[in-house]
């Protein structure tokens, strides 16, 4: 196990330094000057979880607090909890934080936090592994929806244009899987979940990855040649990376000239690991290519089902409602997992899955 030194928290300053008053309910005389100070900025977190948290940290939580509030608590914050980096966090409030040590993320990805806001000593944590088995669930319903054409039949059922297949020639774009390659770029949780999933069709895994993985049976490829391979080899490319300055635009032109011309690609990442121009252009020029996709382009600072290009008018595109996340947030695994890492900082243990924030800032 790695240990990473983490910096005391200096001394809690005089709390007179608030105003006379309450803060939510919580007079001045009530907070400790021993405890770490937790800010909690989503309203996901439940009570139990508060409550453990609280054993350990004075905890606040911002969705009950007035903006004058949490402005005046941020130069006593030393921990956060976040969901997607809070609006109210500006590059100017977010300065006055002096004795922040520590971020949670609730998320797996952390591209949303503004890392050039604070000082390097303050170690962030994705919450990598929390969504692992439900999105990777997703992306084999995705895959299976574009191998068999399930979206572009079920349409034609609708509109009164379909006709039952008598004979197997018809169903020559109807697509078997088992002995087929599937590439899976990105071997963390997700993409080992995906992998794993992979051998129950009887496919042939491939992976690209910096890490080196002991996954029986999954040739793990690095740098970019094995990008290469793997695209060049793979009838199924999905997704699993995460977006950082060097994997945005991983899939652009080039790597898609690279892979096989009625290969699917599925991104159950982040929408902007692809070059938007290049995938329209290349579905619109190759038929048989199929993209299908649960995550956007960001537009305008969020997620957003618009684009620049009219997806939605193509046969061999297939969209869903980025609810990969969403549903496995809904049976609580990646909020308990964020509250046991912040548990490991505030009692003073090695947080896990801290990020290199490196990969995040531009140079």
């Amino acid at each position: 196990m790695s240990w990473v030194q983490i910096p005391p928290a200096p001394p809690i300053p005089d709390v007179s330094q608030l105003e006379d008053g309450e803060i939510s309910g919580l007079r001045k005389s009530t907070l400790p000057l021993t405890k770490h100070n937790l800010l909690v900025t989503s309203d996901l977190i439940d009570q139990h979880s508060i409550k453990l948290l609280a054993k350990h940290a004075t905890v606040f939580n911002s969705t009950q607090l007035a903006e004058d509030e949490i402005v005046k608590l941020l130069p006593l914050i030393d921990s956060l909890m976040i969901f997607s980096w809070p609006r109210f966090l500006t590059p100017e409030r977010t300065r006055t934080m002096t004795r922040l040590l520590f971020v949670q993320s609730i998320l797996a990805g952390v591209n949303h936090i503004p890392f050039s806001y604070f000082s390097e000593r303050v170690i962030v944590s994705s919450n990598a592994g929390a969504y692992s088995d439900g999105v990777a669930e997703h992306a084999w319903a995705l895959i299976l929806a574009a191998a068999k054409r399930i979206v572009e039949q079920s349409i034609q059922i609708r509109a009164g244009t379909a006709a039952l297949v008598r004979h197997g020639d018809a169903a020559a774009r109807i697509r078997v899987l088992q002995g087929k390659a599937v590439g899976i770029l990105g071997y963390g949780g997700i993409g080992t979940s995906v992998g794993k999933l992979a051998t129950g069709f009887g496919l042939k895994v491939s992976a690209f990855s910096r890490h080196v993985s002991k996954e029986k049976g999954v040739q793990v490829r690095h740098g970019a040649k094995g990008l290469n391979k793997n695209l060049e080899t793979s009838d199924i490319v999905v997704l699993a990376l995460p977006l950082t300055k060097s994997t945005t635009g991983i899939i652009d032109k080039k790597a898609l000239s690279r892979m096989k011309k009625n290969a699917i690609l599925v991104n159950i990442a982040r929408g902007e690991l692809v070059d938007e121009s290049s995938l329209y252009k290349h579905l619109k020029a190759n038929g048989d290519f199929h993209y299908a996709t649960d995550v956007w382009w960001y537009k305008n600072g969020r997620e957003s089902l618009v684009t620049d290009f009219p997806f939605a008018t193509l046969p061999n595109f297939t969209g869903t409602l980025h609810v990969s996340g969403p549903s496995v947030l809904a049976v609580g695994r990646p909020v308990l997992l964020a509250v046991q890492n912040t548990l490991r900082f505030l009692s003073n243990q090695t947080p896990k899955n801290i990020v290199d924030r490196s990969e995040y800032i531009p140079k």
